[in-house]
């Protein structure tokens, strides 16, 4: 009887901790939720923009002008590290891999070509300008894989600072604009057909918005084909975030003996393996639409906390020290990107 006691008691202090960690972290996910609700519906009346651009801008701005009390910090880092993971989990049951397999051999071959090009490309471009730090590998993904989407899921795995992902989340947003303006003007003037747009909509813009933007101002059948397309592109999200989780591993664990040892638990990215289950799900047994859209937009919204909790945690003064290199190479990047997938677009599809 005196065990169950003890267990009894052990239970109700086990409890009384995760409360405590909970409620520490509640200030500052409330502070994410509020400015994520604002970001949410300015996003709506300015898409043009996007609510991921809005949340970091307000976050900076509440921190030069108003400052963040510490008060806010463990719950602002909770939402960073922790709640992005559980977003991208929930937007894999939206995805089903039968749309990839639809779109025909020719098109998943243009995407991976544009992707690891573009990829390749940009970082290399931004070495040669002399990028410091994570700068380069975050325009480069964004620019290749998913936009800001891209950045802020790879940026916890590369440990990099909160003013590197600000950084590169402007970059990539200063052409989303861009291109949808400039993307339908190229496509009438070349006489593009729908589908062949949309392919290359899908395959050369970087933030999923931006993409249905550009896609269904050329037409719906246009805006269609993009999103699929653009499909492709974010679940390459897959494969290069466990081979960053590995690099990153092997490059800094080490053992007594100076030889590498790798834990699985480290290199693994979990919350990848669950994304992609719930895809899995989707594509073998479909989900109806009234499990999907809830679940998106929890996801979505998620994320604009995300970038509420980058921008609240960013100094300014930093992100100045930086320079304006970055949008130049985000422009090459982004005419790079571009002109290869409008190429092998013209040639294949």
């Amino acid at each position: 009887m005196s065990n169950e006691v003890q267990i009894n008691h052990a239970t109700v202090f086990q409890n009384k901790v995760l409360y405590l960690a909970r409620s520490k972290n509640l200030p500052g996910i409330s502070l994410t939720i509020i400015v994520g609700l604002i970001a949410h519906s300015l996003g709506k009346d300015y898409p043009l923009i996007g609510g991921a651009v809005i949340a970091i801008v307000l976050g900076i701005l509440i921190r030069q002008f108003l400052g963040v009390p510490e008060v806010f910090s463990a719950g602002i880092s909770y939402t960073l590290k922790n709640l992005l993971k559980f977003a991208i989990i929930l937007l894999g049951f939206s995805f089903s891999f039968l749309d990839i397999f639809r779109l025909g051999l020719n098109t998943i071959f243009i995407v991976l070509v544009a992707v690891f090009l573009g990829i390749f490309l940009t970082y290399l471009i931004a070495r040669l300008f002399k990028l410091k730090g994570n700068i380069p590998l975050l325009i480069s993904l964004g620019t290749g894989i998913c936009g800001a989407t891209a950045i802020a899921t790879t940026g916890p795995i590369i440990k990099a600072k909160d003013e590197d992902i600000v950084y590169a989340v402007n970059t990539i947003f200063a052409f989303n604009i861009l291109a949808v303006l400039v993307y339908p003007v190229v496509g009438h003037l070349l006489s593009m057909p729908d589908n062949q747009f949309g392919a290359w909509a899908g395959t050369a813009i970087h933030d999923t918005s931006s993409v249905v933007a550009a896609g269904y101002s050329y037409s719906n059948q246009a805006g269609d084909a993009s999103v699929v397309v653009k499909l492709i592109r974010t679940l390459m999200l897959v494969p290069i975030a466990v081979l960053l989780s590995i690099y990153i591993t092997l490059k800094n664990t080490t053992s007594y003996q100076g030889e590498k040892r790798v834990k699985i638990s480290k290199i693994f990215p979990f919350f990848i393996l669950f994304f992609a289950s719930a895809a899995a799900l989707n594509t073998i047994f479909p989900l109806s639409a009234s499990f999907i859209e809830p679940t998106t937009f929890v996801a979505k919204f998620i994320i604009l906390m995300v970038m509420a909790s980058v921008g609240l945690g960013t100094d300014m003064r930093k992100i100045k020290s930086v320079g304006f290199q970055p949008l130049i190479v985000g422009l090459i990047s982004s005419i790079i990107m571009g002109s290869i997938s409008l190429l092998l677009i013209l040639i294949l599809f």
